[in-house]
């Protein structure tokens, strides 16, 4: 037998000494306490001998998903909300300090498989005990599919910068699940995981993997029952959460450990457990394809594109099997997707623009050099989607200005894609802030793709609040794509002619204004400036919801908020959730402002005033504000909440230069002040009902 034979065998013979070592490291824990007091052998058999099963076999096989493991149980077992992340961190080094000890110690007569396990606790201690950049709330809904997704994810997300803060739903009765999700509605997660049929979780679906069931009469209510289920579910979790929301498109396999009797298992039942999924996947495309269209994203993750490569019997092969603990490899294939999902939901979502260099990014070669160059246009396919879902493209590239051109091709990305082009020889970083003072943008906006590890080291180091990926590594691409599926895809959300008209209005200003008000008057009204404002209707949820959550300037509160109350204020009779489109002789600048307005102990509370930065200056501001004066029955006053923020100077004087005085929270202006003023050069269409009025039908 060879050395790691030797200390597999040594591991697994004192396995229950092991278990009750570790066990002994966690008893005093108000989690575990009870059991482990009540039952110490019980305890480390269901809690803590997995873990020297999961050491062994990393030993023995060398397989880094078994590592993978270990650092999942691990993170299960510190999940604890009652704990400050000071004290977690603390438990944490603690306890894997004298885990890694007692292996050390149990190996000592076996140095090479003693120097192993130290190793894998040097990574083991790197993907727990690294400190991560983002915490991302996460919330699963499924069966115990998730417990292995964690397991498997946990390392990987850490090494990404990310931690998990999951919730998890996993009860296999519909009712109860409903329950759970209803206590959940007013919490805010960052992404939702669902697999509707994932192993047992559902129990017509866990009915239907038994041949008693699936051979008779009772496999039609059965398969009805699942694919009802699975639907509601959907469609609940897309009425009470507006973050993106995965759901997989259920794929045939089943859990095995390779047995005559689960094979003819399998193949009995496999009609029926199609049926059923065939079914359900028809249905959530149709659900996930409507909620798209109204502006949710809804991610469809497709099985059975998920286990092509490896087929479904080796997908559902476990990789571990006791009570508490039994992975699969399906598991493995899901992680390394969430992966990229969890990936682009806390680092790349948010931003709002891709700065990219040229040479060996957008093609291959140099094309200064003058031998032609090959385009890349899997990887300008995504930037491309990108930017039709908002994201606006800018060049930073070492070029010369009058080489780095290209033809456009019908469908490909050309030049006029890009907003901002910083074409020169210029340091980087230097571009950078140059493309940030053009769109009026922040590093935390800024997402740049480069070839050079060098270039990207600099700009890294020079902004750290700058998401930065590698041209060469195809992740980043991939990553690229997902990014555009996880954005809405709504009609007019490409920003490029915003910003080419922004150019334009800029440059009229900047070349034909003059110092005084009644010259800046004149040429403002030169501009045909038009202010539409009007009460927001149900189409217009989507975009009232991402306005006010991504404007940080000019947020008079600092406000976010969800989708959901979005709908609730949108249908109630009493509020005014208004909404300002603006448009001038450059051409329409779109859905600008947003004001929610609500009546609270007899004043009227505007909770909510965010104004879009590109028409600063122009005073729409103050015409909104009178478009609800105007509607605000006589006699009451306004309250408007005000909360100063890092970002919302531009905002600070608007209130006061509208009659506004100082109040408890915010600005308040009184019943009999005068009418605001609106500038002269605004052309205003307002229609407001009056506030108190019933709700029209």
């Amino acid at each position: 037998m060879t050395q790691s034979g030797n200390a597999v065998a040594l591991l697994r013979a004192a396995r229950p000494a092991i278990a009750g070592k570790l066990a002994a490291l966690v008893a005093r824990w108000p989690k575990y306490a009870e059991a482990h007091a009540a039952d110490p052998a019980g305890f480390a058999e269901v809690e803590t001998a997995v873990l020297v099963d999961y050491i062994a076999s990393l030993i023995e096989r060398s397989d880094e998903n078994y590592r993978h493991l270990y650092v999942g149980e691990k993170a299960k077992q510190f999940h604890d909300p009652a704990v400050t992340p000071e004290e977690r961190l603390d438990r944490e080094t603690a306890l894997l300090k004298a885990e890694r000890a007692i292996f050390v110690e149990a190996l000592a007569a076996h140095p090479a498989a003693s120097e192993a396990v130290a190793h894998a606790f040097d990574a083991i201690d790197h993907a727990l005990l690294a400190p991560a950049q983002a915490t991302l709330k996460a919330l699963f809904v499924g069966d115990c599919l998730y417990l292995d997704v964690i397991a498997f994810l946990t390392a990987p997300a850490l090494a990404d910068g990310v931690r998990l803060a999951p919730t998890f739903v996993t009860s296999h009765e519909p009712g109860e699940i409903q329950a759970h999700l209803a206590r959940l509605a007013d919490e805010r997660f960052d992404v939702v995981f669902y697999s509707p049929f994932s192993y047992a979780f559902l129990a017509d679906f866990e009915a239907l993997q038994h041949p008693k069931t699936s051979l008779t009469g009772k496999a039609g209510r059965h398969i009805r029952g699942a694919v009802s289920a699975a639907e509601t579910l959907f469609d609940t979790l897309a009425d009470l959460f507006d973050c993106p929301i995965v759901v997989h498109a259920p794929a045939a396999f089943l859990r095995h450990e390779d047995s005559l009797r689960e094979r003819i298992d399998a193949i009995a039942t496999a009609p029926a457990r199609g049926a059923a999924i065939k079914a359900v996947r028809a249905s959530l495309l149709i659900r996930a394809e409507t909620r798209n269209a109204a502006g949710q994203v809804i991610h469809l993750l497709d099985e059975e594109a998920l286990i092509a490569g490896i087929g479904a019997h080796e997908a559902g092969r476990y990789l571990y099997r006791s009570d508490l603990q039994h992975p699969a490899r399906f598991g493995v294939l899901v992680a390394e997707q969430y992966r990229d999902i969890v990936y682009v939901v806390a680092w790349l979502l948010k931003r709002k623009l891709v700065a990219c260099d040229l040479d060996n990014t957008l093609w291959k070669g140099v094309i200064g050099e003058g031998l032609g160059v090959e385009h890349h246009y899997d990887r300008q396919a995504p930037l491309l989607e990108l930017k039709r879902r908002g994201v606006v493209l800018a060049i930073n590239s070492k070029n010369d200005p009058s080489k780095a051109v290209w033809e456009a091709e019908p469908g490909r990305l050309a030049l006029d894609d890009f907003v901002s082009r910083q074409i020169n020889w210029d340091p980087k970083t230097i571009n950078i802030t140059r493309i940030a003072e053009h769109l009026n943008l922040k590093a935390k906006d800024f997402v740049f793709v480069d070839d050079r590890a060098d270039e990207r080291a600099m700009v890294k180091e020079r902004f750290p609040a700058m998401a930065v990926l590698d041209a060469e590594e195809p992740r980043s691409w991939r990553l690229f794509d997902l990014w555009a599926k996880l954005l809405p895809a709504k009609p007019g959300a490409d920003r490029t002619d915003f910003y080419r008209q922004r150019d334009a209005r800029q440059s009229f200003i900047a070349n034909e204004a003059e110092t005084s008000a009644r010259e800046r008057a004149a040429l403002f009204e030169q501009l045909g400036l038009e202010l539409a404002i009007r009460e927001a209707g149900a189409d217009d949820v989507a975009r009232v919801t991402e306005l006010i959550n991504r404007t940080n300037q000019f947020n008079m509160a600092g406000s976010r908020i969800t989708r959901r109350r979005v709908e609730d204020l949108v249908a109630d009779p009493d509020a005014r959730v208004l909404i300002a489109d603006a448009a001038d002789r450059f051409g329409a600048m779109g859905t600008i402002s947003v004001l929610i307005a609500e009546p609270q102990d007899g004043r009227v509370v505007i909770s909510a005033f965010v104004l879009s930065c590109r028409v600063f200056g122009y005073g729409m501001e103050y015409a909104i504000l009178e478009a609800l004066r105007a509607a605000i029955p006589a006699g009451v006053s306004i309250f408007g909440l005000f909360q100063e923020t890092p970002h919302n100077q531009p905002c600070h004087d608007v209130y006061p230069q509208a009659g506004f005085g100082p109040a408890t929270g915010g600005w308040q202006r009184e019943a009999a002040a005068a009418p605001i003023d609106v500038a002269g050069w605004l052309t205003v269409d307002a229609a407001v009902r009056p506030m108190g009025a019933a709700q029209q039908a």
